[in-house]
């Protein structure tokens, strides 16, 4: 079954009103820390200590960037960095769909 746009735009305003009302709890919430940050750039980079290191500090892997950006996504978007993709994928949660 495919939605139409006006579907999923239908669907994507009641799931964010949920979310503001507190019914629901938001999977990838936004993380404009400096922790963050950093793990973003080093998934950028391919850079592994600095992706572990925030990761074993705790940062959130599953938050989202300011572009919308996981840090799964960021590594992903370099085929030629398998490492941190390898490590974050082990920690990261996956929504059941």
């Amino acid at each position: 079954m495919v939605l139409g746009k006006h579907e999923i735009e239908a669907a994507l305003y009641d799931e964010k009103q949920e979310i503001s009302a507190g019914r629901l709890k938001e999977d990838s919430p936004l993380d404009v820390t400096e922790d963050f940050r950093l793990l973003c750039e080093a998934c950028r980079r391919g850079d592994l200590k600095v992706c572990q290191e925030k990761i074993t500090e705790g940062t959130n892997i599953n938050a989202r960037d300011r572009f919308d950006y996981t840090p799964l996504i960021l590594v992903s978007k370099d085929m030629s960095s398998p490492w941190p993709a390898w490590r974050i994928s082990r920690t990261a949660s996956v929504p059941e769909t």
